[in-house]
């Protein structure tokens, strides 16, 4: 009489959620806040899937955890295994809407931020078609006034927006790690095109400081602004989630003076419905939660 093979545990769910939580903030501490949990409560889910798996996942370091290389091989599968939960789930306990939005965002939204959320959204709205158009705020703010547009992000302006801001965070001053850029004067300084934001802050505030600059480098692409800031062309003025390892924050130890919160809006045409308002909501929780868990948005 031949005997079936011993069946294979399964992997709870909410095991894997916790392991990628850790995976994406580096520590178990912020893991913990994610999945509103105790630090303890994690330690003890790693301890259960590392006995299911049957390997150590994690190598503990003073500040941080390391994947082990099973551990990276595991995250894969785990992120694999989420996405097919939430696209299930999403699928019959999502209203079923359908129709075309067109979303206007900000270039460097539209090409970093918004395209995760919109992968989100199409998940759980698969019959919603959403087109994104790009442009710089003032376009944007007129593209909701004349109706052309049924949502758009953009920067705050308390002057103009009557809606409140669904997010902020510091602008600040980055440069090379290691560079020289900032010793040069003028101070070379990397921009985006006249009109954005990000660049009448930094001017004002640098001519307010008197500061002798001139503007080396333009784009209206953050990434080709921290290129060249990482070439030591350049600083430049950008969200500080923008930071990384080749990136260090100036401020007024270097003689540069602050630039205070960076804010963007969501606004809507009048008249909206279904498809849009679900857009609209989905955009503005994405940003809360990414902004809850510590998630770079701009980088």
């Amino acid at each position: 009489m031949s005997s079936l093979p011993a069946a294979l545990p399964n992997l709870d769910l909410d095991l894997a959620r916790t392991f990628v939580a850790i995976c994406e903030t580096g520590n178990f501490s912020r893991a913990a806040e994610r999945v509103n949990r105790s630090a303890s409560a994690i330690s003890l889910q790693v301890k259960k899937l590392e006995e299911i798996i049957g390997c150590s996942l994690f190598e503990r370091e003073t500040r941080r955890v390391r994947l082990t290389p099973d551990g990276e091989v595991l995250l894969g599968f785990a992120r694999r295994l989420l996405q097919l939960n939430d696209e299930v789930m999403s699928r019959f306990r999502t209203p079923d809407f359908a129709g075309k939005v067109q979303l206007g965002v900000p270039n460097d939204n539209g090409i970093i931020a918004i395209p995760e959320i919109m992968r989100r959204f199409a998940i759980s709205h698969p019959h919603v078609e959403v087109d994104v158009f790009l442009g710089p705020t003032a376009r944007l703010r007129q593209r909701i006034a004349d109706g052309t547009t049924d949502i758009a992000v953009f920067s705050y302006n308390p002057e103009l927006d009557r809606q409140p801001p669904i997010h902020s965070e510091p602008l600040v001053w980055l440069g090379a790690r290691n560079g020289m850029a900032i010793e040069k004067r003028p101070l070379p300084v990397a921009l985006a095109e006249p009109g954005c934001y990000w660049r009448a802050m930094a001017l004002r505030a640098l001519d307010e400081a008197g500061i002798n600059y001139r503007v080396a480098y333009t784009s209206e692409f953050c990434q080709a602004q921290i290129a060249a800031t990482e070439a030591d062309l350049a600083i430049c003025p950008v969200p500080i989630s923008v930071i990384s390892d080749r990136l260090i924050h100036l401020d007024a130890r270097h003689g540069l003076p602050e630039l205070g919160e960076y804010r963007i809006t969501l606004a809507k045409r009048p008249g909206t419905g279904p498809a849009e308002n679900a857009l609209a909501e989905h955009v503005v929780s994405s940003f809360k939660m990414a902004a809850e868990r510590g998630m770079r948005l701009f980088a």
